[in-house]
Formats: structure tokens, sequence, C-alpha cells
């Protein structure tokens, strides 16, 4: 619970400088291309999470790699989140931002599971109409999860609809199952 509320005042914070420079989706952009570095790449995590390394160290590092390919905000953000030694919590303070900038340029973020990948035109009308639905701008966000054998689970937030073959099955597993069992005790 802490570790949310630390991303969350981190995020805020850079959230409320990007909205009031006019720079929100450029920021959002950034720190997405820092975040994915700092998940991708084990060196770089396992360095900047060394409580051993000098903040001054990791800041001569970070301009040397970031300089010119993300804006002041963004690096200046980075040198505090380096010198407050919070950097286990980029990944957190990226997701939180993302849920700050989404909602104040309208989208809705959807992640859709499917057994086989969605065809652009199925991603295109399902975007289209959950956005009447929802009454927002959508951001799919896709997953193949073969598991599910066929059909499609959406989430939307805390909200799951679950259209999946897999799930479908099970339901009617358990159904055949209380039947069977109500027949047996009558």
């Amino acid at each position: 619970m802490l570790n949310h509320a630390i991303s969350r005042r981190y995020a805020r914070a850079l959230f409320e400088l990007a909205q009031e420079k006019g720079l929100l989706d450029q920021t959002n952009r950034e720190l997405e291309l820092v975040v994915n570095m700092y998940e991708a790449d084990g060196y770089l995590r396992a360095f900047m999470n060394d409580v051993m390394v000098s903040p001054s160290k990791k800041r001569e590092v970070l301009s040397g790699v970031l300089e010119g390919k993300v804006s002041p905000l963004v690096l200046n953000f980075l040198f505090v989140v380096v010198q407050k030694r919070r950097e286990p919590y980029l990944p957190s303070i990226y997701r939180a931002f993302q849920d700050l900038a989404n909602e104040a340029l309208g989208f809705v973020e959807v992640e859709v599971r499917s057994a086989v990948p969605l065809q652009e035109e199925t991603a295109r009308n399902l975007e289209a109409r959950l956005g009447a639905k929802l009454g927002k701008r959508v951001k799919l966000r896709t997953q193949v999860a073969p598991e599910l054998i066929g059909g499609l689970a959406v989430r939307v937030g805390d909200t799951l609809m679950d259209g999946s073959v897999r799930t479908r099955l099970r339901r009617m597993h358990e159904r055949l199952i209380s039947t069977q069992s109500n027949v047996i005790e009558g």
C-alpha cells in the first residue's frame, strides 16, 4: 500500500507539471520509453537499483543515455527519483502517471485477451463499440491467451467481461455438477 502511495505521489507531481506545460502526451511517451528500457535491460535495472551507486553517478549515466531523447522535464524528474532513491518505483510511477494522463485526455484503457491475435478490423470495431458504450475514447491493450480456447475476456478497470469459451465450459460444468447433486439429493 505504501508503494502505491509513493508511486501516485510522484506520478501526480509529474502529471501536474506536464499538464501545466502542455506536455502530457509527450511526457507519457518519454516516460514509457524510460520504463521500457529499465524493464528490458537487467544491467540498467541492477545499476539503477544498486544502493552502493551514488545518486550523482546515476544522474551522470542518465544524462549520457537520455539527453536529447527525452525532454528536460522527464530528465529532471528522473534526477529527483534518483536523488530520493525511488528508482524501483519507476514502473509503478509510470502506470500511475498513465492512469492520470488517460483520465485527463478522456481515454480509458481496456485490456482484451483473446485465444488468437485480433485482426486489425476486429480490434477497430471492438474499440469503437466499447468507446460508444463507455462514452470515452478507448485504448486497447491486446494480449493473446491460448488457454481461453475462443472468445474474449475484456477488462475495463476493475470490471471483467469474460466471454471466453473456457469460462463458458467451466460454467456449464458447474451447472451440470449442481444439477447432478440436486437429482441425487432429491
